[in-house]
């Protein structure tokens, strides 16, 4: 039993402020303006022409519509989507030439995007992708600066192109101007880097830094989210589609059964999820976050194992109020219900339609057919069966030359006919 606790413990421990390997290694965005000399992206009658050798990876994050590529001969360039060659006819606004990418070889240490982890995943927070207190980094050997932080940020141990430096050493390293490697030191005329051995002991996790910076999120590219009101959690760069809770907590916080049922859920609705569990960015900071995301296209799965966490956990578990928010709807079924009342809607009114022309068939219409050796050349329609109706009655009586006389409806008895005839006579 206590052996089984303590790895629990242990295992709650390393979620919270996991000691890992972190390089720097700065990945430019293909779809930042910023990137480009002309701070414009490249349209399809466009050559881009990246530099023969570059220091970090080039993302393409969103589908791109270029007239060629020239690579570099030494370099990463990531394809997370399509990208179109060839010029598109009907884009108009385009001028044809060259567009070069420049390699963003300065960079600040908070600048989001800068390092890379396998202890990062979709769901860490921008302020957390930095090195954390206990974590070994590694600087490449490439040619860069660094713009080294105001706050004190320790890690256990650190290399610059494979020599370990102390914190004594770094000073003096970052001090020398060096052509390949240079690191610029901060406004206190510091490198704000102290190397330590020291590690989390509490029992609940630590933050990622005792002295938490300010992410610097100006470089960062960030897709359209693909969901209705999407969410930013608490050190986020960009807004996500999914879910996240925050809640204070305190000592008698019990952490290994909170991360059983975040585990748990999580498990139960399959392997695309993925969470993390922190603390918010604030100086001793005691608030905890949970972020929950989708690998790749987002479905919702993520807003309701959010949405049921945040309806199971225990009320003496955080210390005050506690905050959920998730995002809504993928946009692919956006308005879905709508979309299914209007269609419903008109396939009923077609079938009622349809039922009352069987049963209540309109009158047929026919045409007269014009004589023009008659006088007799319009007719009046009713609707009705016999819907030709003579104007005419068949026993109106003809007097003189053939011509035809209205007889007046007054007039129907056969009274009235013979004193109309004997008045005639007499005449």
């Amino acid at each position: 039993m206590y052996t089984s606790t303590s790895l629990l413990l242990f295992s709650s421990i390393v979620a919270i402020a996991s000691a890992a390997l972190v390089k720097w290694v700065p990945n430019g965005s293909f779809n930042l303006p910023a990137n480009f000399k002309d701070k414009k992206l490249p349209c399809s009658k466009q050559t881009v022409v990246f530099p023969d050798r570059m220091t970090g990876s080039v993302k393409m994050q969103s589908e791109e519509k270029v007239k060629e590529l020239v690579l570099p001969v030494d370099g990463e360039i990531i394809l997370e989507t399509l990208i179109v060659l060839g010029e598109d006819p009907t884009e108009t606004n385009c001028t044809e030439g060259y567009s070069y990418y420049m390699d963003q070889s300065m960079s600040s240490w908070a600048q989001a995007g800068v390092w890379s982890s396998l202890r990062f995943n979709e769901a860490t927070p921008d302020s957390e992708k930095l090195p954390c207190e206990g974590d070994d980094v590694e600087f490449p050997n490439a040619k860069y600066t660094v713009i080294l932080p105001d706050s004190m940020q320790s890690v256990r141990s650190l290399k610059v192109s494979g020599e370990t430096y102390t914190t004594e050493s770094f000073l003096s390293r970052a001090s020398e101007s060096e052509e390949e490697q240079a690191f610029q030191l901060n406004s206190l005329l510091q490198t704000g880097v102290k190397v330590s051995s020291r590690t989390c002991r509490h029992k609940n996790g630590c933050p990622c830094q005792k002295f938490p910076l300010e992410i610097d999120c100006s470089l960062k590219y960030c897709p359209q989210p693909s969901c209705l009101a999407p969410i930013k959690p608490d050190g986020y760069c960009c807004k996500q589609c999914g879910g996240y809770i925050t809640f204070e907590i305190d000592d008698d916080f019990d952490m290994i059964a909170f991360n059983e049922l975040v585990d748990k859920t999580v498990q139960s609705y399959g392997g695309n999820v993925v969470y993390h569990i922190g603390f918010t960015p604030v100086k001793d900071s005691r608030t905890l976050q949970l972020v929950v995301v989708e690998k790749g296209a987002y479905t919702g799965t993520s807003a309701e194992i959010a949405n049921y966490i945040d309806k199971t956990i225990e009320k003496h578990w955080f210390k005050s109020s506690k905050l959920a928010k998730i995002s809504g709807s993928p946009l692919d079924k956006a308005n879905l219900g709508g979309k299914m009342f209007f269609s419903m809607f008109f396939a009923v009114a077609l079938v009622m339609g349809a039922i009352y022309l069987y049963y209540y068939r309109l009158p047929k219409i026919e045409f007269p057919v014009i004589n023009r050796g008659s006088r007799r050349m319009f007719s009046r329609f009713q609707r009705r069966t016999d819907s030709v109706v003579s104007l005419t009655r068949r026993d109106s009586t003809i007097i003189g030359g053939g011509r035809t006389a209205f007889r007046n409806p007054m007039y129907d008895s056969r009274r009235g006919r013979v004193e109309v005839a004997e008045s005639v006579v007499e005449e």
